[in-house]
């Protein structure tokens, strides 16, 4: 299986996600299903749907937040501030229940099979300018940013300087930005851990991103039953459980590291949360995810109260 490829072997979702699920795909298989990486990616990481519908490759990784406009599902974990949970194992696995249950049948993706989805860990705000000890500090901060978390920093105040986060070094080394929103894990992945002064840790994170594993749907049709079986049982809840702990596990560890490297680590209250809950900015993306699902003909309230109660069972 050919499968595109645009990150780095020390990328965080490469080490945590993509080559632990094409081990397990060649060891399921009995070496009968090989991942073949690409040497360079076939297409931008925002066309990663349209390549794999053309038969460009067999199977990519997506980043949801780069086809928010054609793909709602894996939104439902990107929310802002909405979920109190912090683990990414807990959050992968809801999110792929939630998938089976709700939007697999009613949204489906022409020319495309999903086999996994994961949440990867939240995002906290960085820079090298000031300590962000209230919501308020964060006004007039530069902060690069993805497009699911321009809604909660502009919130806050912060000026967006929208760019990729493997963009992040650069940017901060320039100083064409005071800072960034990143996982923990990210932050000295990117080599940005000795560029930045201060973190902000908020409970639960501000938002998250999420990604999925896709097949071309011909391909996928056309695998013998037994290759297919072989994907599927280390693909969907099993990859979003070891996905999510490796990723958690890389949480722990870089959280670790932060203070040693010198950086002020601020950990802001639930109250936080709370008042960014109540922005206008907050509040309307919510909504606007709320009437897209509705347009599916599923109830988004229903669709939000199913994965908080796996989150919920999940972390108790």
């Amino acid at each position: 299986m050919v499968f595109n490829n645009y990150l780095p072997e020390h990328n965080e979702i490469m080490r945590n996600v993509i080559r632990p699920w094409a081990n397990a795909v060649e060891e399921a298989s009995d070496g009968n299903i090989e991942i073949d990486f690409t040497a360079s990616s076939l297409a931008p990481p925002p066309r990663q749907l349209e390549m794999i519908r053309a038969g460009v490759a067999d199977a990519a990784m997506n980043i949801s937040s780069f086809t928010a406009s054609q793909w709602l599902a894996p939104l439902i974990s990107e929310l802002p501030v909405l979920f109190d949970r912090d683990s990414a194992k807990a959050h992968s696995i809801a999110l792929w229940r939630t998938y089976e249950k709700f939007f697999r049948e009613a949204e489906p993706i022409d020319g495309v099979h999903v086999v996994a989805l994961v949440a990867l860990t939240g995002n906290h705000i960085w820079n090298n300018k000031r300590p962000v000890e209230v919501a308020e500090d964060v006004s007039g901060l530069k902060l690069r940013v993805n497009p699911n978390g321009v809604p909660v920093i502009a919130a806050m105040g912060g000026v967006i300087v929208s760019r990729p986060a493997v963009d992040t070094f650069e940017l901060v080394e320039r100083g064409v930005v005071d800072g960034t929103v990143l996982p923990i894990s990210s932050v000295e992945g990117l080599g940005v851990l000795e560029e930045l002064k201060y973190a902000t840790l908020y409970p639960g994170s501000l938002y998250r991103s999420t990604a999925s594993i896709i097949f071309n749907q011909k391909v996928w049709d056309a695998m013998p039953e037994a290759d297919r079986a072989a994907i599927e049982k280390v693909s969907g809840e099993a990859l979003a459980a070891l996905a999510g702990g490796n990723l958690d596990d890389a949480t722990e560890q870089a959280r670790a590291e932060l203070e040693p490297a010198g950086m002020e680590v601020i950990e802001a209250g639930a109250d936080q949360i709370a008042q960014l809950r109540q922005s206008e900015e907050v509040e309307a993306a919510i909504a606007k995810w709320k009437e897209k699902v509705a347009g599916l003909g599923l109830d988004p309230d229903e669709v939000i109260s199913f994965y908080r109660a796996q989150l919920e069972e999940l972390e108790n």
